[in-house]
């Protein structure tokens, strides 16, 4: 009688089980073990030395001279970054969706930009407009009589906050335009008729209630500036400005290694990372911020009267700044047989355009590695979105949030060192595709959250209906949710790829010789020969700008709903 009544309960409970949430939740628990095992052998390397553990790695950070200088260089470079984006990021967004400045449409293109270019890239071509003795800038002034002490340091910690400000402004464009293009433009005229005037308005209105996708934003560019390599190792290790991240890659890569003090150094940055998550949190705590009501209303554009030249002019400044004169000058450099620091048709050529893409090994290699690594990775990372936005639940959703926030807390180079130590011993090692694993792990919230938000405006009733018909999970998904999802599945895959194929930071730590991709060719250059890097780097800027150019012929086509 209990065994008839223990199988007929397992049988119900079997029958229960849908398809869907079985890979939902499989999926879910490989992405988390995915997450957890590399923290945990990290968290291992910092607490345990030759299998004993012990708290040698943080008592010699605490021995090194520069321990304080490093951290507080983190904290400024990060702090700074973050202001600095934000500041343009916020100003170009108000400008683009709330103003009736001149060219929006094609401000807004440029604004984007920089986000398809890695900031490594625009870091080495600034270094060759401003380095001291050879930059293009820096000698064009100095032979026009301007003292040496007036030119900019390139090096410094100052012109590190600044580059960096200007190539992760785009995140903070993204995150604050959308928010201002939603906003109820009934809360600003009130505050217009009450006296307020723009900038008032702009500021005790606008920036309030658009708080938390602001404050998003801004906690992502420090969470990122936290860990990056890519400007400081550009410009700052040169200069003797290190911040965590290049320490770490030193204890990492010089000898002797030591790799206790190296997950040691990484502890310290994942606290600093989440210190910025735990003050965003308590800043939001339970405010409300609604601005998108059932209530319909029209966008209205504020004037800004003769100003608006004034802030089209700065707008365009910023275009010269992050997208004009970098792309001019690696295209310059790279049309010249040897870099002098000036231009000149006598050393013209384009001999160094067919050498990284034909006869030299390491970059040709590189290239055919990065588009079939970032292709494979963002495949992977779109198949696992649309398995896991497929279960609408609180508690799937709540761990979806958890499993998503992750990998943000943890800075780049962090994670490349965590990878590298979870799968050392594994076959993977060597390969490509540890490589592959750090792309989906570590950016796999972009896929995720662009599924998901196409995801909640289908209704359910059209899989249930297919369902009842007699249509099967995987028939209803392939006929009917995947047409559907088109948009946010081939959104979803070319911003992955975009990502991953300027992902700089994890992927040092990572390659080895045969498994070089792009940005880790970059700097193997970077030292040897300007105007191969320079070449080499303007092919990529060009593959990434084509996918821009996809991506965004993709999207005005699918807002009116011509490519559905």
């Amino acid at each position: 009688m209990t065994t008839t009544a223990s199988n007929t309960y397992l049988n119900n409970f079997i029958r229960n089980i849908s398809i869907e949430r079985s890979l939902f939740w499989v999926t879910a628990a490989l992405m988390l073990v995915a997450i957890l095992y590399p923290a945990s052998m990290a968290i291992r390397a910092a607490f345990f030395e030759n299998d004993i553990f012990t708290l040698a790695g943080f008592e010699r950070i605490l021995q090194l001279e520069t321990i304080v200088s490093d951290i507080w260089n983190t904290l400024i470079f990060s702090a700074g970054s973050m202001f600095g984006a934000t500041i343009i990021g916020v100003s170009l967004a108000w400008v683009n969706a709330r103003t009736d400045v001149p060219g929006v449409k094609a401000i807004e293109v440029f604004c984007v930009i920089p986000f398809f270019m890695s900031a490594f890239v625009g870091a080495i071509a600034w270094r060759l407009l401003f380095v001291p003795n050879a930059g293009m800038i820096s000698m064009f002034l100095t032979k026009h009589g301007v003292p040496a002490f007036l030119l900019p340091d390139i090096y410094s910690l100052g012109s590190m906050i600044f580059i960096q400000s200007v190539f992760y402004s785009p995140f903070m464009y993204l995150y604050a335009v959308a928010s201002f293009r939603q906003m109820d433009p009934t809360l600003e005229e009130i505050a217009r008729i009450h006296g307020a005037g723009n900038w008032n308005t702009l500021r005790k209105v606008t920036l309030s209630v658009n708080g938390p996708a602001l404050l998003s934003g801004m906690i992502l560019v420090f969470v990122m500036s936290v860990g990056t390599l890519e400007v400081p190792m550009a410009l700052g290790s040169a200069g003797g400005n290190y911040v965590l991240s290049t320490r770490i890659w030193a204890l990492m890569n010089n000898m002797p290694q030591d790799i206790t003090a190296a997950s040691a150094l990484g502890m310290i940055a994942i606290f600093i990372a989440a210190l910025g998550i735990m003050i965003q949190r308590k800043l939001l705590g339970n405010r409300k911020f609604t601005t998108v009501t059932g209530k319909g209303y029209k966008s209205k554009k504020i004037s800004l009267g003769r100003w608006k030249w004034i802030v089209f002019s700065l707008a365009i400044t910023y275009i010269i700044f992050a997208v004009i004169m970098p792309i001019v000058t690696l295209i310059l450099v790279a049309l010249q047989k040897f870099w002098t620091g000036s231009f000149s048709m006598q050393f013209f050529t384009w001999a160094n355009f067919t050498t990284v893409l034909f006869e030299y090994d390491v970059t040709a290699r590189a290239i055919k590695n990065s588009l079939f690594a970032c292709s494979v990775a963002a495949t992977i990372s779109v198949i696992f979105a649309l398995i896991l936005s497929q279960i609408r639940s609180r508690n799937a959703e709540a761990f979806m949030g958890l499993l998503v926030l992750l990998p943000i807390v943890i800075p780049g180079a962090v994670f490349g060192m965590m990878v590298l130590f979870a799968f050392v011993k594994t076959p993977i090692y060597n390969t490509i595709f540890i490589i592959i694993f750090a792309y989906v792990i570590a950016y796999f919230y972009l896929a995720y959250r662009t599924i998901y938000s196409v995801r909640l405006s289908i209704h359910p009733e059209l899989e249930q209906s297919a369902r009842i018909h007699g249509a099967s999970w995987f028939q209803s998904t392939r006929k009917i949710l995947t047409p559907l999802l088109k948009p946010g599945i081939v959104s979803a895959w070319l911003m992955s790829f975009i990502l991953f194929i300027r992902e700089f930071s994890s992927v040092m730590f990572l390659y080895r010789h045969g498994t070089e991709v792009m940005p880790v060719v970059f700097f193997m250059l970077m030292e040897r020969h300007s105007a191969r890097l320079a070449a080499f780097m303007v092919i990529q800027t060009a593959i990434l700008l084509l996918i821009m150019i996809i991506y965004q012929r993709f999207t005005s086509k699918n807002a009116t709903g011509a490519a559905l």
